[in-house]
C-alpha cells in the first residue's frame, strides 16, 4: 500500500506540473521525510486553536475527528442548471452531516481546471474533487468508456441506476479510475445527447455531410459513418466555438444548452435522441478520501448515493422546461426543434453497433472479458427498465 501510495504520488507531482505549467504550485503541499508520501493541506482550525489554550512545548496533534476538510471542487460547467443545483445540494448534505467537517468550494466554468484536464488535477491534488470526463481519458479508461455508446441509453434514471450498481458489482470499472488516484463517487449523465446546429436544421443523414460537428466519445466514430466531419474541443468551448464560426452543430444537452446560454449563438437543435453520456461523474482524490476518518468515509459515500435520483429528476423535469423556455424564446432568441423520422433514426442506430464490436476488440487486445462486462449491464439496464416500466419513477411513487 506504501509503495502504490508513494507511485502515484510521483504521478500526481508530474500532472500537477503539467495541468498549471508552473512549478510554484508545489506550495500547494508538503513532503514528509519519512517515505514522501504527500501530506494533503487539511484546514487545522481546530488544532490551530488547541495550541493556543496548551504550552507551546507540547505537540500532541489534533484527533482526526476533529479535522476540517475543505475540498476545491473543479467543474467545466456555469453555476446554474441541474448538475449545478445537485452538487450545491450535495456540498450542502456533505457540510450538515459531517457537522461543518467537509466544506466544499466550486469552481465552476474551468476557473480551476480545464474538463479535459480535470482528471490530472484531481490526481495530483490541485483539486481536491471535480466532474471526472471519461472520454478525455479513453486509453486510460476504456472499461469506463463503454458507458459512452450511442443509443445504448434511453432514459436519464435507468442509465445512472445501472452504472451505479455496476460499479459495484464489475472491479474493472472500480479499479479503472483508482489507477489514476481518483475515486469515483457517483457517476452523471448528459441527458439525451441531440444534435444543435447553428444556421440550419439536420433532420437527415444527407444535412450532416461535410458539417463540422463538435463531438466526443462513441458520437465521434457515429458522425464519421454519417459523413460529418467531427470537431473535438471542451464542451466550455463550445459557445466561442459557434461565435466564431469554428463549428457548424455539435451534440448537446438541452438542459445545459440553456444553463450555457448557447441559444444565442445556434437556432435549431434536432432530438434525435442518440443515447446518455454516462461515462464521467464526481470523483475525488484516492488518498485524500483514504486519508479521512471512517465515519466521514461514510458520510461521503451515503451523501454521495443519494445523488442518482435527485440528479436524475432534476435532469428530466430541467429537460422539460428547458425545451418550452428555448421554443418559446430566451432574450429574443428562439430555438426550434425538429425530429428523425423512425426510418432515419433506425438508420443511424444501425451506425452504433460497429462502436460496441471495436470496444469488445479492444478489450480482448487488454485481456479483458468486454463481452462478460457487457452483458452484465446489460442485464442491469434490463432491471431498471422493468422498474421504470412497471413503477415509474421513484419521486412518483
Amino acid at each position: 500500500m506504501l509503495e502504490d501510495k508513494t507511485c502515484r504520488q510521483a504521478d500526481r507531482e508530474t500532472d500537477l506540473l503539467l495541468t498549471t505549467g508552473n512549478s510554484a504550485v508545489l506550495e500547494h503541499h508538503d513532503l514528509s521525510s519519512q517515505g514522501g508520501l504527500y501530506m494533503w493541506k487539511i484546514s487545522q482550525t481546530v488544532l490551530a486553536a488547541a495550541l493556543l489554550a496548551i504550552p507551546a512545548v507540547s505537540s500532541a496533534p489534533a484527533l482526526a475527528s476533529d479535522k476540517t476538510y475543505e475540498l476545491r471542487y473543479t467543474e467545466h460547467g456555469p453555476s446554474r442548471g441541474p448538475r449545478a443545483e445537485t452538487f450545491m445540494w450535495w456540498a450542502d448534505e456533505l457540510e450538515a452531516r459531517s457537522n461543518g467537517q467537509i466544506k466544499v468550494e466550486f469552481f465552476w466554468g474551468q476557473s480551476l481546471a480545464k474538463a479535459k484536464d480535470a482528471i490530472k488535477a484531481v490526481r495530483s491534488g490541485f483539486a481536491d474533487a471535480g466532474t471526472v470526463v471519461g472520454i478525455y481519458a479513453a486509453s486510460d479508461l476504456p472499461v469506463w468508456n463503454f458507458s459512452n455508446t450511442p443509443f445504448f441509453f434511453e432514459d436519464e434514471w435507468v442509465a445512472l441506476r445501472t452504472m451505479t450498481e455496476a460499479r459495484e458489482k464489475i472491479p474493472a470499472l472500480r479499479d479503472e479510475p483508482e489507477k489514476l488516484g481518483i475515486k469515483v463517487l457517483f457517476n452523471l449523465v448528459s441527458g439525451p445527447v441531440q444534435l444543435m446546429s447553428a444556421k440550419k436544421p439536420i433532420v437527415s443523414q444527407e444535412d450532416l455531410k461535410g458539417m463540422k460537428v463538435r463531438t466526443a466519445g462513441g458520437w465521434t466514430a457515429l458522425l464519421d459513418a454519417l459523413g460529418a466531419v467531427p470537431v473535438k474541443i471542451g464542451y466550455g468551448e463550445l459557445y466561442a466555438a459557434f461565435d466564431r464560426g469554428t463549428i457548424d452543430a455539435t451534440i448537446n444537452y438541452v438542459p445545459q444548452v440553456k444553463a450555457t446560454k448557447q441559444y444565442e449563438v445556434a437556432s435549431h437543435i434536432t432530438e434525435a435522441n442518440m443515447g446518455q453520456i454516462v461515462g464521467w461523474g464526481t470523483g475525488i482524490n484516492l488518498d485524500l478520501f483514504e486519508s479521512m476518518p471512517e465515519e466521514l468515509q461514510e458520510v461521503v459515500i451515503d451523501v454521495s448515493d443519494e445523488v442518482v435520483d435527485i440528479f436524475a429528476q432534476k435532469l428530466i423535469e430541467s429537460y422539460n422546461q428547458a425545451k418550452v423556455d428555448l421554443a418559446a424564446g430566451i432574450d429574443g432568441n428562439t430555438v426550434s426543434f425538429h425530429t428523425l423520422s423512425d426510418e432515419e433514426r433506425e438508420n443511424w442506430k444501425a451506425l452504433a453497433q460497429p462502436i460496441i464490436d471495436k470496444w469488445l476488440d479492444t478489450m480482448e487486445q487488454k485481456g479483458i472479458d468486454g463481452q462478460a462486462i457487457l452483458s452484465e449491464i446489460t442485464e442491469i439496464r434490463a432491471k431498471y427498465r422493468k422498474e421504470l416500466a412497471d413503477n415509474g419513477y421513484p419521486w412518483e411513487r
